[in-house]
């Protein structure tokens, strides 16, 4: 599922509006099946990343096997920078940060909440 939530919401009746009820039957739909989580947090700065390419580093996720899905959440956003995470070995996930700019971005130091759906 690569769509964001809709920021409107229906304040007549408190109810959500259509786009914000299709948004979470398509969390709740993604999340079916899966079997078990893991998570972890991991401090780290990617310092100045090119234009239009990633910089990436790896962390262990126990129990992370290849075909998971990857979610990652950094505690800071960066404009430009777009963050990403991959099962690349058991136990090892490779998180990407990827510069979609015309120039150098240089993100701050940040927490990356990184949550694996093994199914």
């Amino acid at each position: 599922m690569n769509n964001p939530a809709p920021v409107q919401t229906s304040w007549l009746n408190n109810l959500p509006t259509p786009a914000w009820a299709n948004w979470f039957q398509q969390v709740f739909t993604a999340l079916s099946g899966w079997s078990s989580s893991s998570k972890v947090s991991l401090d780290f700065n990617f310092g100045a990343i090119p234009a239009q390419s990633e910089l990436s580093t790896t962390t262990t996720v126990a129990g992370a096997r290849s075909g998971a899905t990857v979610i990652v959440a950094p505690l800071l956003n960066t404009a430009g920078i777009f963050y990403t995470g991959v099962v690349t070995a058991d136990d090892t996930v490779t998180l990407y940060a990827k510069n979609f700019t015309a120039g150098v971005v240089n993100p701050a130091s940040t927490t990356f909440r990184i949550i694996v759906l093994q199914n």
